[in-house]
């Protein structure tokens, strides 16, 4: 049987997530949207399965998208980084690619490449999870 992958979606605005949720349906996927960079972080702090994928958004109230990335980079916490934005300056874009972000999406943003993208960032999760024995050639 092939592995959930799991995502954490952290952004503002409700019509995202939602969204999202519709774009990565379950059984392969498992999506959790929060609405802000706190809200993301103690779900991530509280979880013990890490998310494979983090969809951040950068303007967001308290805590931007590149502080909450920050974060997680400063904590440790594994997964692949997604950015999802519309207010992103060359400056921004530089501190996203200083930490290591996979992928930076532009709003509005493509359905069928964001599915690409986070269907590639998955597949390691699924060999690596359906094949505990590591027999599957790699």
């Amino acid at each position: 049987m092939e592995a959930r992958c799991r995502i954490l979606t952290v952004d503002d605005e409700a019509s995202v997530t939602l969204s999202l949720k519709f774009v990565f349906p379950g059984p392969r996927y498992e999506v959790l949207c929060v609405a802000s960079g706190d809200a993301a972080l103690a779900s991530l702090e509280a979880n013990e399965n890490p998310y494979d994928v983090i969809i951040v958004d950068q303007k967001m109230p308290n805590l931007s998208g590149v502080e909450l990335v920050e974060a997680i980079r400063q904590r440790g916490i594994p997964g692949e980084v997604i950015v999802l934005s519309a207010h992103l300056t060359s400056e921004m874009r530089a501190e996203y690619e200083r930490l290591n972000v996979h992928k930076i999406f532009p709003k509005p943003f493509d359905l069928n490449e964001l599915r690409e993208v986070v269907g590639h960032l998955a597949a390691p999760h699924a060999i690596e999870d359906s094949d505990p024995q590591g027999t599957a050639p790699r």
